[in-house]
């Protein structure tokens, strides 16, 4: 179950952000949810302070009150539209106000823009979009500048048949069926083959095969489930590493939505493994909404 009342949306007054707004009050309207604004304005001072030089007060102040005044703006034209708002200003670094806030308002849902860097560019500025993925106890919604915004229509999930992958099928067939819209279904059909291949061990074929049909088998019992509640679902079997099979289906569905779920790995453990759910968000030509599994 994924519930919309309470949206945060982080605004650092940049067209990715305000594509994240669009689609958080398409979002609102349809829930009847609220959206809370936050602009986090510590990051671009700090930057200009290696010396131990003390900011004046009064350059902070009107910092927060021209920011403040620029976030009323948008509070303002969120509410024309009919959807209840509220704004906030922090001097924390983006990634820690942003979790505060989803703490201090109970957010059901952090919607924000992202850039998608990739590359030397992302290695060194990392991205405050996955950072956040990998700490948000909520689900998270990324959107790229550009994003047509409305209701989804067509929405591809991704699942690895484990108790995450599930709990983001439910969370597709919930917003499929609020909005009336299309699943595609994705499993990337994965044989470990480097475990094995340094040692030149030839797998067998019939191994292989046996593994792809039940891969088959899982996906279409899967894609039954959802047809059976009422959803139009299609089932897609890839045999590509997972993030590229999400964005290939994602661009020949042309897809308003990817859901897909994440472990929310950190330190060593993320390191070593990385992040599908991150990396789709990089790469997917559309927004991404990822969501974990509630604890037991």
């Amino acid at each position: 179950m994924i519930r919309l009342g309470t949206i945060l949306v982080p605004h650092d007054f940049s067209p990715h952000s305000d594509a994240a707004l669009r689609r958080a009050i398409d979002l609102a309207k349809q829930s009847g949810g609220r959206i809370h604004l936050l602009h986090a304005y510590a990051w671009p001072v700090r930057g200009v302070m290696p010396y131990d030089m003390a900011m004046p007060a009064g350059v902070w102040d009107a910092i927060r009150e021209g920011t403040m005044e620029r976030l009323e703006e948008i509070r303002t034209g969120v509410a024309k539209e009919g959807v209840g708002a509220t704004a906030e200003v922090s001097s924390l670094l983006p990634v820690e106000a942003i979790l505060t806030a989803q703490k201090d308002v109970g957010a059901d849902l952090i919607a924000l823009g992202t850039r998608g860097l990739t590359g030397v560019k992302h290695a060194v500025l990392g991205s405050v979009a996955e950072r956040t993925v990998r700490h948000a106890s909520c689900p998270v919604l990324t959107v790229k500048e550009g994003d047509a915004g409305g209701p989804p229509r067509r929405i591809v999930v991704a699942t690895d048949f484990s108790g995450g992958g599930d709990h983001a099928v439910d969370v597709a067939v919930i917003l499929a069926k609020t909005f009336g819209a299309e699943l595609h279904v994705v499993h990337a059909f994965d044989v470990p083959l480097a475990l094995v291949t340094p040692y030149e061990v030839a797998i067998p074929d019939n191994l292989i095969r046996e593994a792809r049909e039940a891969a088959r088998k899982r996906l279409d019992a899967a894609v039954g489930g959802v047809k059976a509640k009422g959803v139009s679902a299609t089932g897609h079997l890839a045999e590509v590493p997972a993030a590229s099979a999400i964005v290939e289906v994602a661009a020949e569905a042309k897809a308003d939505l990817v859901v897909i779920g994440t472990r929310g790995h950190t330190g060593l453990k993320h390191v070593l493994l990385g992040s599908v759910a991150e990396r789709t968000l990089r790469l997917a030509p559309c927004a991404v909404l990822t969501v974990k599994k509630p604890e037991a």
